[in-house]
């Protein structure tokens, strides 16, 4: 369509004039059963630009500060009168950032319903970043936030306005209302801006000023064009208003409470300043002040995000994790509204069919948030300029291709209508864990200018483990459990590290390990992980490798289950570890019940093993501490990283693991243990997974190369396959592991048992791994269709701790720019290890050759992408 003959609004669209409590004017375009409200700019408007990308955030090999490309604010008031603020390094950045705020307070002052209108929520999320990161003023951007200051014209423009073009870009609008003033400046798009940057900055280090302000002024150009142009899109808009009648609009409420850092982090900052001055980095009561505010930082990120979703279209977000955009022609009523056996309230069932998020953990018993339009179809008050009103339910069931997901009445009220969406759920209560670590950060806070003497402090400090006799930790040789065993009964509360890659036997050694200490030294232990599968797990090795099914207990996630520990009441761990004081025993539990002295009394286990604590946060760990002597970390930091939503001043939701490791590839030998082969990868599969991954450290165990498939090479096999346009689904490469499929199945494989057994590959030997839900479904169909639907097809997520004689990975996107998330989550290390390294003989990886062309921006996406490189090209 051309840009000349667009329709302006959709046919179901109207636009209204309203005004507001205190009488100033709105605008509202009404569409489809939804509302979105534009405010009229008062005189104190300001039209908000932020211009970058973090490009370094670390000093560079040389030593030298060098500099980031956060490097421009700039805004425009209903004049045009543009300002401007530079910052060339974090210290100017954080200067900038609070004379921005500082000059929004006194606007506001001035005038209180004034607004600062900003496309799409680059703007907003990065000045949330820097709140974080400096850790000033995140109570003022958050109050900002949720008082609808900012007015983001992106979602209005998406669901309101056709125009001739694929793109919504701002740029592709400007000539419906910029007239004849277009762009002149040398810098054109955002991708310019970052090169023209760099020149500057090395035009300036060379001692060329001139053409280094040349540059700048283009690119404060650039920045002043587009807050120009923001400006005028948004008085375009209401131009097509004023068309409309006016109807009253009710004033915007806060919908959460503000946060603020609490007082007890401000001490430990003011701690952090004392240790620096006297010679220290002050890193440690730094990250404890972030530690304590860590679960309210989460919160707070959640409740923004979830906001922010009520008042969007649901194709800006249903890329992220945990949402389920609903098919409503797929989904089903299974029981309409009754009330249900052991209810109190009428409830009806819906079997959720359509697109799920890549990374969705949805499960049985949580409960998401279902979304429907305003108006709803029940009585219900909607946030201020919502889209969407939430609604809590619970998922019953995860079915092969959707959920069950039950509904209840909301007072009575009752309605035919499905969900649009569901998104996630609101994060769980953390009391337990926020008294344990405001606890641990008194004692932090009571010690200073030293530090108390524990395993939390110790981990944070970053220093090898603590030993009562004095000495190294002994060394490993060809008897690790034996050492693991001897390192922790030597530990003066203090941790330990044992760092467990792919098909080591981590759960093995775990189980072992805390048999030993169980049965032999009369240990009371603790397993704690992310999920209750893996606590489950180790604790049924433990009782397998002999410990009294007696000794060993948890209340089992499902009350249904017939597990070989005890099953424990929910509250009763505590009478537990009492009636097994004498003789040890092992319990498992989340982090609420490590942290709850109701159930373990401080200090009260000799040991805590963090199973998987390479998704393990160092908040909560802290949390977990305190109910423990000693801390065993367990896991491997180089497979799928810790998840958190929120923005942190300090890396406090870097799992433990990966904080002691500090970046290297394998943990250091007087911090802990490295199991080193692998009873799983043939040596020829697991020589690429080591030189990615493990620093070249990683081998095959004796026996792995009597694995064979007939006719089949062993090791990496790299399948280049070009196509453009895909994002999340690639059919191209669908048909490709269809093809890979039937060439596989059938042929023989060799086992390296005892007998060396030989039988047909089967489906269920192979397993397809996937970075998108769009491409597993695509690739699932693709199989059920050519005959082969038991071959297990998944996210990495779907996969991990599992494994299979052949595993194929479809990459699906075009490119990094294709990627919904880009290629920092596509060719993220961690994600490629884990899928590779679930094959015991053969792997794939099919992929685009685009994928090696999108230029790096930070030191990170530069290493993130030589590794693929080398991946690939090793493979090749």
């Amino acid at each position: 369509m051309n840009t000349d003959t667009f329709e302006t609004l959709r046919a179901q669209a109207r636009l209204q004039i309203r005004a507001d409590a205190e009488g100033a004017p709105t605008y509202d375009v009404h569409y489809a059963a939804a509302i979105h409200t534009l405010p009229v700019p008062s005189h104190g408007d300001i039209f908000f630009d932020f211009e970058g990308d973090p490009l370094y955030t670390e000093p560079a090999p040389d030593g030298e500060a060098h500099w980031g490309i956060d490097y421009l604010f700039g805004w425009v008031d209903n004049a045009d009168q543009y300002t401007a603020l530079w910052a060339h390094d974090f210290a100017a950045e954080r200067e900038a950032f609070e004379r921005f705020l500082d000059f929004v307070k006194v606007r506001r002052a001035a005038h209180p319903g004034m607004h600062i209108y900003h496309y799409a929520p680059y703007e907003t999320s990065h000045l949330v970043a820097m709140a974080a990161r400096h850790g000033v003023r995140e109570g003022e951007i958050d109050r900002l936030l949720r008082e609808g200051v900012f007015v983001d014209l992106y979602p209005l423009v998406l669901r309101t306005v056709r125009v001739g073009s694929r793109s919504y870009s701002i740029k592709k609008l400007e000539p419906l209302y910029m007239g004849e003033d277009v762009r002149t400046s040398d810098v054109q798009k955002g991708d310019d801006s970052i090169v023209q940057y760099v020149a500057a900055r090395e035009f300036a280090a060379a001692g060329e000023q001139d053409e280094a302000d040349a540059v700048f002024a283009d690119l404060a150009d650039y920045n002043r064009y587009d807050c120009v142009s923001t400006r005028r899109l948004r008085n375009w808009l209401v131009d097509i208003a004023r068309k409309e009648g006016v109807n009253p609009a009710p004033p915007d409420e806060a919908d959460e409470v503000i946060y603020e850092p609490s007082p007890r982090s401000v001490a430990l900052l003011a701690d952090a300043e004392r240790d620096a001055a006297a010679g220290g980095d002050g890193q440690v009561h730094r990250l404890a002040a972030a530690a304590i505010d860590y679960f309210p930082r989460e919160a707070k990120s959640f409740w923004v995000s979830h906001f922010q979703r009520l008042r969007e279209p649901v194709t800006m977000w249903d890329g992220t994790r945990d949402v389920v955009r609903v098919d409503r022609m797929s989904s089903t009523v299974q029981r309409d509204w009754s009330v249900g056996e052991g209810r109190r309230v009428m409830s009806r069932d819906i079997e959720i069919r359509g697109e799920v998020s890549p990374g969705t953990t949805l499960g049985a018993g949580s409960q998401p948030f279902a979304l429907y339009p305003v108006p709803a179809p029940f009585d219900t008050e909607a946030p201020s300029r919502a889209v969407h009103v939430p609604h809590t339910v619970t998922v019953t069931e995860v079915l092969d291709d959707g959920y069950l997901i039950t509904e209840t009445a909301i007072q009575g009220q009752t309605w035919d209508e499905l969900p649009l969406a569901l998104t996630p759920a609101a994060p769980p209560r953390v009391v337990s864990l926020q008294g344990a670590i405001d606890e641990w950060a008194d004692t932090v806070h009571a010690a200073a200018p030293g530090f108390p003497s524990d395993a939390a402090t110790d981990i944070l400090r970053r220093i090898p483990p603590r030993t009562l006799s004095g000495v190294p930790l002994p060394d490993q040789g060809d008897e690790t459990i034996d050492a693991i065993v001897r390192a922790v009964l030597d530990l003066d509360r203090s941790y330990l590290a044992v760092q467990g890659p792919p098909g080591t036997g981590k759960t093995y050694t775990g189980s072992q390990v805390i048999a030993r200490l169980v049965k032999e030294h009369g240990f009371r232990v603790g397993v704690v992980a992310q999920s209750h599968a893996i606590i489950e797990n180790l604790l049924e090795r433990v009782v397998a490798d002999g410990v009294p099914a007696a000794q060993v207990g948890k209340a089992p996630k499902d009350p249904s289950s017939d597990p070989s520990y005890t099953a424990i009441p929910k509250n009763g761990m505590a009478a537990f570890l009492g009636e097994h004081a004498e003789h040890g025993a092992v319990v498992g539990g989340t982090a609420w019940d490590f942290s709850n002295t109701a159930r373990v009394e401080r200090g009260g286990l000799d040991l805590l093993v963090v199973d998987e604590a390479g998704q393990f946060s160092l908040a909560s760990t802290i949390a977990v501490a305190a109910g423990a002597q000693r801390l065993l970390l367990l896991g491997d930091p180089q497979q799928l990283p810790q998840v958190s939503q929120g923005a942190h001043p300090e890396p406090v939701d870097t799992s433990a693991l990966g904080w002691v490791m500090d970046g290297d590839a394998v943990v250091r030998p007087d911090y802990g243990y490295f199991l080193a082969r692998s009873w799983r990868m043939h040596p020829r599969l697991a020589a690429p997974v080591s030189k990615l991954a493990y620093a070249g450290q990683l081998a095959s165990a004796p026996g792995t190369e009597r694995r064979a498939l007939d006719g089949i090479d062993p090791g990496l096999h790299i399948v280049p396959l070009r196509h453009r346009g895909n994002a999340t689904q690639s059919p191209e490469e669908a048909r490709e592991v269809v093809a890979l499929v039937r060439d596989l199945v059938g042929r023989a494989f060799t086992d390296n048992d005892a007998d060396a057994t030989v039988r047909p590959l089967a489906q269920r030997d192979i397993i397809v791994v996937a970075p998108y839900n769009a491409q597993r479904q695509a690739v699932h169909d693709a199989l059920a269709e050519a005959g082969f639907p038991d071959v297990p097809v998944g996210t990495v997520d779907n996969f991990q701790g599992k494994e299979a004689v052949v595993s194929i990975t479809s990459l699906a996107a075009s490119s990094g720019r294709d990627a919904p998330r880009g290629p920092e989550f596509l060719l993220l290390q961690n994600r490629l290890n884990v899928a590779i390294s679930r094959a015991q003989v053969a792997a794939y990886l099919i992929h685009s050759p685009a994928l090696l062309d999108d230029l790096p921006r930070t030191p990170e996406g530069v290493a993130r992408m030589s590794a693929f490189a080398r991946l690939v090209g090793a493979a090749s």
